[in-house]
């Protein structure tokens, strides 16, 4: 994140990390800093200065700050203890209507892909119960057209969207689905045919 000022006007750009819907990702946010904000870095910034440079690594993951004021440097690693005055509150207040905007938009992917699933589909990929290749291919069909002995058929219902897309994750960079007790990964999607890649 950069902030800096702009005339008289002070300015955030959120450069990374990006955030997706699906396979689409804004690449920066540009927001404009108020006198709330403005006093939530200032807190940010203090406490990092109070913050020795390496904190307790008490987690498996390990957070890394590089931040630059007044042509100093602060550099942090590990877990500290922020009390709330961390680089994630910083960026939730700051970016706040972009967060909801980029909700707006993983709501939009995710009834766009529940609608595509809807109806019934013929599964090459899985034969009598066996995975025989890892990426599926899903023909659409009709309950007319006799189904073929070993291929498994499978039928996705308007009625059931709310559930089918709490089962979706479409925040990773690509589009994740689980369907029954496996996860599968959405590589292409047309009006009578999806590929589809299993990965567990």
């Amino acid at each position: 994140m950069e902030i800096f000022k702009s005339g008289e006007k002070i300015k955030a750009i959120k450069k990374s990390p990006f955030y997706y819907y699906g396979s689409g990702t804004d690449s920066t946010w540009t927001t404009e800093i108020g006198k709330s904000d403005l006093k939530l870095i200032t807190e940010f910034i203090n406490k990092a200065k109070s913050i020795k440079d390496t904190c307790s690594f008490n987690s498996s993951s390990i957070d890394y700050y590089d931040i630059k004021t007044n042509g100093k440097e602060i550099k942090i690693v590990g877990n500290c203890e922020w009390n709330g005055i961390d680089y994630d509150s910083l960026e939730s207040k700051i970016f706040k209507h972009k967060f909801i905007e980029l909700e707006k938009k993983r709501k939009i992917v995710a009834d766009s892909l529940a609608r595509s699933f809807n109806g019934i589909w013929d599964v090459s990929g899985w034969e009598n119960g066996v995975l025989k290749n890892r990426n599926l291919v899903l023909t659409r069909t009709t309950e007319k057209e006799p189904k073929i002995d070993g291929i498994y058929r499978w039928t996705f219902e308007k009625e059931k969207e709310a559930e089918f897309k709490e089962k979706l994750d479409i925040d990773e960079g690509s589009t994740l689905i689980e369907i029954g007790a496996s996860t599968y990964k959405v590589l292409n999607i047309e009006n009578d045919k999806i590929e589809l890649k299993y990965l567990w």
